[in-house]
């Protein structure tokens, strides 16, 4: 949710944007960055997520410095945020003609589950301070957001998922482990350092087995910190999870029996498998929904970045100087070549 809230600097990382420059009559207004159409991205929404970018860099522990400006990592930050806030006013102005919108009930709807989510409101106000974003700043990154998924979703409203396309798909072996659940167990164990007191730790345990018991003698005896104070319990794992000694225990004995003592290269172990799930494999039948979920959503989004390129490309689109994202991500020229001009 932290990053969710300078979400602004990573969404042009994370949505393909299409970044053209213009060559139209458009001009750069007065305290502007970039015209876009009608309108225009200002200075002061650019610093604003600049400012956000370092209040992030600064409370995240092991981040490196902030870059600086000029650099070509700075260069590179600064391109992510000029298309990210292109697109937006693209969107913006394209919306009311797709007859899309998002409604400020749909906007306080979406920040109760952000508060939520965070711990409630004190917590969630405590962490804007922090990231040095304003209620401002917050209403109009998440309606950005919003507003794009509903884009999304309309430009995308017709593509369909063939039943060839959902065959192909689960037939694909690339895709196999996706419908295959492994065989599972859930175990206990005590950890020992010799063979003796692991005798003795079996004889304890096969006498009880309970939970009860299990949870004394593990936390007298086992120096497994990850469980000796959990019973011994290593939860549920899949096959295959632990190492080849243990594998083997876990695998043969029966559930319910406390195993005989056996050596890993941790030490000495006595251990109880409690339930052991066989593994799955769905059928095509079963696979169905959630592969025509994944490929609708994908298709969707192809969709949505054919309509967001062609869209880029026929907007007039002029960029200040210095705030050109082509000019900022251009690789530099070899020695006395000349920059090559991202316009005709």
């Amino acid at each position: 949710m932290k990053k969710f809230l300078v979400a602004a600097v990573m969404l042009a990382v994370l949505v393909p944007v299409f970044a053209l420059a213009g060559c139209g009559g458009n001009k750069v207004p007065a305290g502007a960055i970039a015209a876009v159409g009608d309108g225009a991205v200002t200075q002061a929404q650019f610093d604003q997520i600049i400012a956000q970018a370092k209040a992030q860099y600064k409370s995240s522990p092991g981040a490196p410095p902030f870059p600086k400006e000029g650099t070509p990592q700075y260069n590179q930050l600064k391109a992510s945020i000029v298309n990210y806030l292109v697109q937006n006013e693209l969107l913006k102005e394209q919306a009311p003609g797709m007859d899309v919108s998002v409604t400020d009930k749909e906007y306080q709807d979406y920040l109760k589950q952000i508060e939520q989510q965070v711990g409630g409101k004190k917590k969630f106000d405590a962490l804007l301070k922090k990231e040095n974003v304003t209620m401002a700043d917050l209403e109009s990154q998440v309606k950005a957001k919003m507003l794009q998924d509903k884009m999304r979703q309309k430009v995308g409203a017709a593509a369909k998922v063939s039943a060839e396309d959902v065959k192909k798909y689960f037939d694909d072996p690339k895709n196999k482990a996706q419908f295959v659940t492994p065989a599972s167990a859930d175990a206990r164990h005590v950890l020992v350092k010799t063979k003796a007191k692991a005798e003795k730790v079996q004889k304890l345990l096969a006498a009880d087995n309970s939970d009860a018991n299990w949870k004394k003698v593990a936390k007298r005896y086992s120096i497994d910190p990850g469980s000796k104070n959990n019973g011994g319990s290593l939860g549920s794992r899949p096959k295959n999870s632990y190492v080849p000694a243990f594998e083997k225990v876990v695998w043969s004995v029966k559930v319910g029996s406390v195993s005989a003592p056996f050596k890993t290269q941790f030490g000495w172990h006595v251990l109880e498998v409690t339930k052991k799930t066989p593994g799955v494999t769905k059928t095509l039948a079963e696979a169905k929904p959630t592969i025509e979920q994944q490929l609708k959503a994908q298709k969707q989004s192809t969709a949505f970045d054919d309509w967001l390129k062609k869209a880029m490309k026929d907007a007039d689109i002029v960029y200040a100087a210095g705030f050109d994202p082509a000019t900022l991500t251009a690789s530099p020229s070899p020695s006395g070549s000349p920059a090559p001009s991202p316009t005709k």
